[in-house]
């Protein structure tokens, strides 16, 4: 769905597409596709979803604008909650481990030569796979580079080198700085 102003649904509740009340829309993020502009919202889930289909978390679940199908005096999403929850229980397999999704949600994320590139949250998905995870990239850079604040940026799902208390991606700040221009080049010719 296109979205004119995210902030005026955080608060919102947020409602599967059967009807059943999943939470509330606490924070809202811009996304990084240019070419249709989407949004990121953090869900805090309510008591009986949370445990029901979120594994107890208190951490709020990223929702993307495409499953909205509708915002009146809530928001209606084109997905169940029990679609959402498989997502969220699902595991990144890395090596010969495999780690919740959202045991990765809110993780620091640091370049190859461990300097600080942001915090792990959320993913983009199409047919059942992650197709890219979502780095809310660190303030500092976002100042120092000239990028747009208050944006999930895409990390290839490949680019995760090593998972333990933080996530090391395998390449650098400047290696990554020109991926990020590149692909928003790339999306402004068209």
């Amino acid at each position: 769905m296109n979205i004119s102003n995210p902030r005026e649904l955080v608060g919102k509740d947020v409602v599967d597409a059967n009807g059943k009340t999943i939470g509330i829309i606490d924070k809202a993020w811009n996304s990084w596709n240019r070419v249709n502009p989407g949004y990121f919202f953090g869900v805090r889930p309510n008591e009986v979803t949370r445990f029901e289909y979120f594994r107890g978390t208190n951490k709020l679940v990223p929702i993307y604008s495409q499953y909205i199908r509708q915002v009146g005096t809530s928001v209606m999403l084109c997905k169940t909650v029990e679609e959402l929850g498989w997502y969220w229980k699902r595991a990144f397999n890395f090596g010969k481990y495999s780690y919740p999704t959202d045991d990765l949600i809110e993780k620091p994320m640091y370049d190859r030569n461990s300097s600080r590139v942001g915090i792990f949250y959320g993913w983009f998905e199409s047919d059942g796979r992650f197709k890219n995870y979502g780095c809310f990239l660190d303030p500092y850079l976002t100042y120092t580079w000239n990028m747009p604040n208050n944006t999930i940026m895409p990390i290839p799902v490949n680019c995760i080198y090593k998972i333990s208390d933080t996530i090391t991606l395998d390449k650098t700040l400047d290696e990554l700085r020109e991926y990020w221009r590149s692909y928003f080049s790339q999306q402004q010719r068209y």
